[in-house]
C-alpha cells in the first residue's frame, strides 16, 4: 500500500482500526514507526508515528503533513447503469487511470432493479488509492434517463458504432457509455454527437468505457 486512508487525517492524533489496522497487523508495524495517512479530501499526506498499540487498533500522533502534487485528469464520464458487480469490478482500473467523475444514467437498456450502493463504491475506490497512490476521491452523479443527463450536461456525446472515430475528441463533450445492448433508437437521435470505437467485435459496457479511458488519458 501506498498509504493508509482515515477521514480523521490531519488532526494531531488519531486512531486506526478496521481494515487499516489489519494491515499495520500483518506488516507488524511497531512503536515510533512513520507511516502516511490520508484523508482523500485536502490534498495532503500527513505522517504519524505509532505510539500504542493494542489489541484493537493503533494510535497515531501527527508529525507533519505537506501538499501532494496533483496527478489525476478532469475527464467527466457518463455509464449507462449495468449489474453493480461489472460497476464494482471496473472502477478500480478508472480510478487508477484517473477518471475524475463517473455520472450515471438509466439507459432504456439498463435494468431498471439495479441499485448501486455509493458508499460501497466509496469503499471501493479507498482501497484503490491506497494501491495506487491516488490522493483524491473519484466523484459519482447519477440521474434518472439520458434525457435527464442531457438537461444537465447538453455537451454529451454518445460511443457508439456509428460515430466519428474518438481520435478526434478533443475533451469538448462528456462521453457517454450505454448498457448492455447499447443505445435505444430515441436515445441516438436525443443526441447528434457520437464517436465510434475501432474495435471490429461488439464490446460488453465495461470494456467499452475502460477502452475509451485508456485511449483519453494513457
Amino acid at each position: 500500500m501506498k498509504f493508509l486512508y482515515s477521514k480523521e487525517a490531519k488532526n494531531e492524533r488519531i486512531r486506526l482500526e478496521g481494515e487499516a489496522f489489519l494491515h499495520l497487523k500483518a506488516r507488524r508495524a511497531k512503536i515510533g514507526e512513520r507511516i502516511d495517512v490520508r484523508n482523500l479530501t485536502d490534498g495532503q499526506n500527513h505522517i504519524y508515528e505509532i505510539i500504542n498499540l493494542d489489541k484493537r487498533g493503533a494510535e497515531l500522533n501527527l508529525i507533519f503533513s505537506h501538499d501532494v502534487e496533483a496527478r489525476n485528469s478532469n475527464l467527466t464520464l457518463a455509464w449507462a447503469v449495468v449489474d453493480p458487480k461489472t460497476i464494482e469490478k471496473a472502477l478500480p482500473s478508472l480510478n487508477e487511470i484517473g477518471v475524475a467523475k463517473i455520472v450515471f444514467f438509466y439507459g432504456e437498456f439498463s435494468q431498471k432493479n439495479f441499485k448501486l450502493d455509493f458508499s460501497r463504491l466509496e469503499r471501493i475506490l479507498i482501497s484503490s488509492c491506497e494501491q495506487c497512490g491516488r490522493n483524491d476521491l473519484m466523484k459519482f452523479e447519477i440521474y434518472k434517463s439520458l434525457d435527464e443527463l442531457v438537461k444537465f450536461y447538453p455537451n454529451v456525446a454518445l460511443i457508439d458504432f456509428e460515430g466519428e472515430n474518438l481520435d478526434g475528441y478533443a475533451g469538448k463533450e462528456i462521453l457517454a457509455i450505454g448498457p448492455e445492448g447499447g443505445f435505444s433508437r430515441s436515445e441516438r437521435e436525443a443526441v447528434a454527437k457520437k464517436y465510434g470505437l475501432k474495435a471490429k467485435n461488439i464490446l460488453r459496457s465495461q470494456t467499452a468505457i475502460l477502452g475509451v479511458t485508456a485511449k483519453i488519458l494513457i
